[in-house]
């Protein structure tokens, strides 16, 4: 209940009269988890004038920005929320870091639950450039992206050049690994049964999602693409039909493994 009237309250702010849009229209990546703040972050985003991506996780972030780098549509800022299933906002922060990103090239912001001045101070060693605290009001928002995004402008009409936004460290290719690992796994488990329960085809819905979206990245387009395809009979098929269509489908996914 709670988290529909904070959704309600921020969406009112996005139609409303607002300070006029951004004159540079920067691409940002915004790293989140949660669906709903997924919405309403780049509901703000979009009503001040930015381009915007997602990315659900730390891996999918790191393979977004490897992705803009090879399509040379490279990231200006990113808003990197802290708690992050797998790798936490400060871990990934490190990550792109070490990676030759520097934060003149790539600002990070921190998107907290907490402003604590300990939590802020965390954010910040890790390489973040600052921070909005949940709930974001769009006025806060905008007042940071300014800050951040107009010196990278004044420097270069396009400040992150495609060669150094590729990230994909031995790390994080072993991390992809585990995942890839853990999702055979999954598979294998579910063709030993005849019936597969709500929960199962859920958290295998999921896993599928998590593969499709880096995959290519790794060297995996075609694994990634029938990850891809799980994801989407998953949700199409009736009860009926799941047990028959699901089972060929997840064989020829271990096959690709």
């Amino acid at each position: 209940m709670r988290q529909t009237l904070e959704a309600e309250n921020v969406l009112a702010q996005c139609t409303a009269e607002t300070p006029h849009q951004a004159q540079w229209k920067a691409r940002l990546l915004i790293v989140e988890d949660h669906e709903v703040n997924q919405i309403l972050i780049q509901a703000m985003t979009k009503r001040l004038g930015y381009e915007t991506e997602l990315a659900a996780d730390g891996i999918e972030a790191i393979a977004k920005l490897s992705e803009a780098a090879t399509s040379n549509r490279p990231f200006d800022l990113i808003l990197m929320d802290i708690q992050l299933p797998g790798l936490d906002g400060c871990e990934v922060t490190r990550m792109i870091r070490s990676g030759g990103l520097s934060p003149k090239t790539l600002p990070i912001i921190a998107i907290t639950a907490n402003a604590f001045r300990d939590d802020v101070q965390h954010c910040l060693e890790a390489g973040m450039q600052g921070h909005i605290a949940k709930p974001i009001e769009i006025n806060n928002l905008k007042s940071v992206l300014e800050r951040w995004l107009e010196p990278a402008r004044r420097d270069d009409d396009h400040p992150a050049s495609a060669g150094k936004q590729n990230c994909v460290s031995d790390d994080l290719v072993q991390r992809y690994r585990l995942r890839k690992q853990k999702a055979v796994e999954n598979v294998q488990d579910l063709l030993r049964k005849d019936m597969f329960s709500h929960n199962e085809l859920r958290q295998t819905s999921e896993m599928m999602h998590q593969l499709a979206g880096v995959a290519g990245i790794f060297g995996d387009k075609k694994f990634g693409e029938h990850a891809k395809l799980i994801e989407d009979r998953l949700e199409q098929w009736q009860n009926p039909d799941r047990p028959p269509e699901i089972r060929p489908a997840l064989q020829r996914f271990l096959e690709m493994a």
